[in-house]
């Protein structure tokens, strides 16, 4: 190996006179140290997490109260049917929002307004509670 020195402390060269096969030997069996080292890492930190279901307090309790049962699948479709019905107004809301957006995107980059002849004068936030009949 050979040391070349400019004579600037910041540009020291470093000159291998090894064979390429051996720096090539050299470097796959960097890579391969460093690989193994972190599959080592993970491996340990997979035992370390697979430890915790031993402490105490880490899991959830679990109460056997008997109550009055309701099926999963029934309160499900019924929050999803609500949800639906609830959100019907906003989801014209959100279209008159995105056109208006487009059209006024159009109208600032000079092409030509929507084919309906829309014109956006101004875009402002309204009362999110107010109700739509």
């Amino acid at each position: 190996m050979t040391i070349i020195n400019n004579g600037i402390s910041n540009s020291i060269i470093l000159l291998s006179q090894e064979p390429l096969s051996d720096r090539l030997k050299t470097a796959s069996l960097n890579t391969l140290l460093g690989m193994g080292i972190v599959f080592a890492v993970l491996t340990l930190i997979i035992l370390l997490i697979s430890l915790f279901k031993f402490l105490p307090g880490t899991t959830p309790k679990v109460s056997n109260e008997s109550g009055p049962k309701v099926s999963p699948v029934d309160n499900a479709i019924a929050q999803i049917v609500s949800q639906e019905e609830a959100n019907l107004m906003n989801d014209y809301e959100l279209v008159a929002v995105i056109t208006a957006t487009i059209c006024e995107f159009n109208s600032e980059n000079l092409t030509d307004t929507s084919a309906d002849g829309f014109v956006v004068r101004s875009i402002r936030k309204i009362n999110k509670r107010r109700n739509f009949i």
